[in-house]
């Protein structure tokens, strides 16, 4: 992570603002792969915030919704400044233990929350973003002492040895986890590219409200996918990971750094076609037999994808209709 020391002028405002983004993508997507690697209500800790006990799994799912909302305000503020936000991240990582991933996830907190505070802003230079950096950093400073308690409670359990699910055996040769593999990755890339074109269209109320919208069904849609995959005796997949001889997976790219469109019309025209490929693809795996209540969570999603389907090709025809749309 790059460290910007001095914000004196607008290209160092652009510089820690893209640097931020970039982590804030790969925290997004990191801290959930981390928690669908560990068992559901196993590992509970005393949250200092909230509380109560609370199931690590869940909370720190939770920490990554925090994060890509972290990084849709970073990347609202690089578009209205002029620039186009960046979808390249920080380097993905997974370890075989889960206190060892817990450990990176607060190791993460703390390096982030000292390049928010530890950048030098010239007073009175840009005090919308200085506000918005520690008003995030308090964010995590928070996640971080959740992070904490959680590996005290995993050490004191005397489960510090505890590994993460591994992937099926069968994977590559069942035909269920393959398709759910490639809806996850269909997903993920949905709802980032929505973002993106929220980001894009953000003074467009009509427009960027919609998408938003569907990049939450996505984003929620990717979570479930986890979720299932884990049912299934397997485990979420980090596109295109490298396995050392420990058994660390790193990923420098585990999601998609450019997407198309450039206007309103030409991001328009590329997303009917992404909501029917995902129809499909549910279709398919739904065709498979798979047990009832995940058949039930497929068709929820499929039901909502068709939704979308309607709802793109209404707003694709308006704006071919209308004339000066920009």
């Amino acid at each position: 992570m790059d460290k910007i020391r001095t914000v004196r002028t607008t290209d160092d405002a652009h510089r820690l603002l893209a640097a931020a983004l970039q982590h804030e993508w790969a925290v997004s997507f990191e801290y959930v792969v981390h928690a669908y690697s560990m068992p559901k209500g196993r590992f509970l800790y005393d949250d200092p915030f909230l509380g109560q006990r609370t199931d690590a799994r869940a909370q720190t799912i939770q920490i990554g919704i925090d994060e890509m909302y972290h990084a849709l305000q970073l990347g609202l503020v690089l578009t209205r400044m002029g620039i186009e936000p960046s979808f390249r991240t920080d380097e993905i990582v997974r370890f075989p233990r889960i206190v060892d991933n817990v450990r990176r996830d607060k190791m993460t907190e703390d390096m982030v929350t000292d390049l928010y505070r530890s950048a030098e802003v010239k007073p009175g230079a840009f005090p919308e973003i200085e506000n918005m950096i520690w008003n995030i950093s308090y964010d995590e400073v928070r996640h971080s002492g959740q992070f904490a308690a959680m590996i005290g409670a995993i050490e004191a359990s005397g489960e510090a040895g505890a590994e993460i699910f591994r992937p099926h055996p069968d994977r590559d040769r069942r035909e269920d986890l393959t398709l759910l593999h490639a809806l996850c990755r269909l997903e993920n890339e949905a709802a980032h590219r929505y973002l993106r074109y929220v980001m894009m269209f953000s003074a467009h109320q009509d427009l960027s409200q919609r998408l938003f919208k569907n990049s939450i069904n996505h984003m929620r849609h990717w979570d479930k996918l986890a979720g299932i995959l884990v049912k299934l005796g397997d485990v979420i997949a980090i596109e295109n990971a490298a396995v050392d001889a420990s058994g660390v997976e790193r990923s420098p790219k585990p999601m998609p750094n450019e997407y198309p469109g450039t206007t309103r019309l030409s991001a328009l025209e590329t997303l009917p076609g992404l909501e029917r490929e995902i129809a499909g693809r549910y279709e398919a795996v739904l065709g498979l037999g798979l047990p009832d209540d995940v058949q039930a969570q497929l068709n929820l999603h499929l039901a909502l994808i068709r939704e979308h389907v309607f709802t793109q090709d209404k707003l694709l025809e308006n704006a071919r209709r209308i004339r000066g749309l920009a």
